[in-house]
């Protein structure tokens, strides 16, 4: 994932080479987040991926064909393959970073009407990065929306949030009983997201306002599941 990340911007922008260090990073992100909640949940690990899966495909179908609930956008023919206009590694992205963010909390917070919101918001703030550089790769595109950030409806973010509360929720509700043993790989591997996508942006990307943007969200993240763990670590001293 890493080396993918390093290696797009040495690429033209929209280009095939791009379109391959996409898939590679999601495919092993997915791979990060199936793994580090086999460690602690087996074949629950792999239910869980499959449930976003299937949920996310009908809710992008949704989105697409209706403007619920991201806004008006269109996918083009550049990523494939694709199962009735969406895009297969879209599923993937969702389950991989939901996958992540579950091991970054999870066990640290006790009650679930607590994790579930802050799994969410930490989805969300992956997509402020995400959202502008796969519309500037030409991935998808926006209808115009009178707010927006980056050429982004502000909407968008809603429904990221809304459907990572929902994808929380069934990650949460198939790995029980929790084994609550967070993952300090998965807070590792969010945190390289948060950085690399920062320096990418400030560097190759040429918009410093989406890289204060997102290293502010995507850190507040990095910033609670570390702590949290901190304080778990301390609590079970």
């Amino acid at each position: 994932m890493v080396v993918a990340m390093i290696a797009t911007p040495l690429f033209a922008q929209g280009g095939d080479q791009r379109r391959v260090l996409a898939n590679v990073v999601v495919l092993s992100l997915f791979g990060v987040g199936v793994l580090t909640t086999w460690a602690a949940h087996r074949l629950r690990a792999i239910a869980a991926a499959g449930a976003v899966i299937a949920a996310t495909y009908f809710v992008e179908l949704l989105g697409s064909t209706t403007g619920f609930p991201f806004g008006e956008y269109d996918y083009t023919g550049a990523l494939t393959p694709q199962l009735a206009g969406i895009p297969v590694v879209v599923l993937f992205a969702w389950a991989g970073i939901t996958l992540v963010v579950h091991g970054v909390f999870a066990g640290r917070l006790r009650r679930v009407w607590l994790q579930l919101p802050m799994m969410a918001a930490a989805i969300t703030a992956w997509d402020v990065f995400l959202d502008p550089q796969m519309v500037g790769e030409g991935y998808w595109q926006w209808k115009t929306a009178s707010v927006a950030f980056r050429g982004i409806p502000i909407v968008n973010y809603v429904g990221w949030f809304v459907t990572a509360l929902l994808n929380s929720a069934l990650v949460v509700g198939l790995c029980r009983p929790r084994r609550e043993a967070a993952s300090r790989f998965a807070l590792t591997t969010y945190a390289t997201l948060a950085a690399l996508s920062t320096v990418g942006f400030v560097f190759f990307f040429d918009d410093v306002v989406v890289a204060l943007v997102g290293a502010v969200t995507m850190g507040a993240c990095v910033w609670c599941g570390y702590n949290l763990s901190r304080h778990t670590q301390s609590s079970a001293a």
